[in-house]
């Protein structure tokens, strides 16, 4: 399968040959190619990484035992090697508010790089 979108949409900085020039994702023109760049792909060599569930409902336990344990994995998902995430699971957030959120997650990255743009926060900007 062969992509409909002409390349010369792609801004200027996809697929830099300088070193100080960044790669850039653009979402809303690269979500329709159907290869995606190799610049975008982690390597063999750096997967898998395991992403740690830590369960939040211990927080309301009472349980200092428990609660403490939730705070090493925090600490440890965060300074380790994998790539900083984790997932967080009885929460209590409510599912609604969730999907919401995934909304406008999906609106946004789904905007041309130009618009996307125009929240970045500047250095020194609260």
């Amino acid at each position: 399968m062969t992509s409909s979108i002409d390349h010369t949409d792609f801004i200027p900085t996809f697929g830099a040959k300088d070193e100080h020039q960044p790669l850039v994702f653009d979402a809303s023109i690269l979500g329709f190619e159907s290869n995606i760049p190799s610049q975008f792909i982690w390597p063999d060599h750096e997967k898998p990484f395991v992403i740690p569930s830590i369960d939040f409902g211990v927080l309301l336990s009472g349980d200092p035992l428990a609660v403490s344990k939730a705070a090493e994995l925090v600490n440890e998902a965060c300074n380790a090697r994998s790539m900083d995430f984790f997932l967080v699971v009885n929460h209590g957030v409510d599912s609604g508010l969730i999907d919401k959120a995934q909304q406008y997650m999906a609106l946004f990255f789904g905007m041309q790089l130009s618009e996307k743009q125009k929240a970045q926060r500047k250095i020194g900007e609260n």
